[in-house]
């Protein structure tokens, strides 16, 4: 059998080599941790989060029951809806006001123009200006950002800085556009933005959201449960069944996570398949889609050695299976 590693030791070593160091210094990875028990799966999905909260990572958990992992917009949406916009709003706003040397306000439900102007003695234009300028070269800066999120993000500052009856109502539909909760294009339109979020846009708007992490001064974590994928039969249930096709789908999706790391930037995406899912006799395992197989799978493993550092590492629970 080959070597595994605890899910403890493992989970310690994802701390001290990526989340403490390589991610959050500008890095990005994908790992594939495949737990061998159940108890090892909870154990590790669990832990993660922990991990990624304390050291102060946007952390969104995706589960392919819930939303189609077959489909990058789908999933898009799914991770955006996890994500408190209006705060990281907030937090570029605050980090610009500290850049243009002006002392933060205090929180209230006045004009955060007003605010700063107020805590700092100058004219109200003034602070609009410098803010408003602050915040075009800040958005210029990152030319990885794709237009359309660009725009909205720029859009929904402004409402934040703004202030005023009319700032929930543009942020709601700025919001509504980027999590796909509204299908109505024409909501946003005013604001410049006139393309929905397909399939075809939607991994440029993914790589843009993580960037805009980064602008708000955080890292993010991006879980993926596939457990899912394993079921071969459809339960009839409420849960989202994958077809071979749509298995396909899902491995591509995955395969492009692979393949666009180096687009991707202060992050870690951890898969979480099931056991089966390096059964080579499974027709629902990683040897159905030999294009992501050959990408994450070690050409030489070890029997007794694991190294912690591959793409695709075994979990167990405990050292007695970790050494079998």
């Amino acid at each position: 059998m080959t070597a595994t590693i605890t899910q403890a030791k493992w989970c310690e070593f994802i701390r001290r080599e990526y989340l403490d160091g390589f991610v959050r210094d500008g890095g990005a990875v994908v790992k594939f941790c495949v737990p061998i028990q159940q108890q090892a799966r909870a154990a590790t999905w669990n832990a993660l989060g922990v991990l990624g909260r304390e050291l102060g990572y946007i952390v969104v958990k995706v589960d392919a029951g819930i939303t189609k992992v077959s489909s990058i917009d789908q999933l898009l949406f799914y991770i955006a809806k996890q994500i408190d916009w209006p705060q990281l709003a907030e937090r570029v706003i605050n980090r610009l006001c500290e850049r243009e040397r002006y002392e933060l306000p205090n929180p209230s439900q006045r004009p955060f123009y007003e605010r700063v102007a107020e805590r700092n003695g100058i004219e109200l234009n003034i602070a609009k200006i410098n803010l408003e300028r602050a915040l075009g070269a800040e958005v210029s800066a990152v030319p990885e950002l794709a237009r359309d999120f660009k725009t909205a993000m720029t859009q929904l500052c402004l409402a934040q800085m703004r202030g005023g009856a009319d700032a929930p109502r543009v942020a709601q539909a700025l919001i509504d556009w980027l999590t796909g909760s509204s299908a109505n294009i024409n909501a946003v339109n005013r604001y410049q933005i006139f393309t929905r979020i397909t399939r075809t846009n939607a991994r440029r708007m993914l790589e843009s959201l993580l960037r805009w992490v980064i602008l708000a001064g955080c890292s993010g974590m991006i879980m993926m449960d596939l457990a899912r994928l394993a079921v071969a039969k459809n339960p009839r249930d409420d849960r989202i069944y994958y077809t071979t096709t749509m298995l396909y789908d899902a491995y591509e999706v995955l395969r492009e996570f692979v393949d666009s790391i180096d687009r991707l930037t202060h992050c870690l995406i951890a898969v979480l398949p099931d056991a089966s899912f390096l059964d080579e006799a499974s027709r629902r395992g990683i040897a159905l889609y030999q294009v992501l197989k050959l990408r994450i799978i070690d050409e030489v493993t070890a029997k007794e050695m694991l190294n912690p550092m591959a793409t695709l590492v075994r979990l167990s629970i405990d050292d007695s299976e970790s050494h079998r």
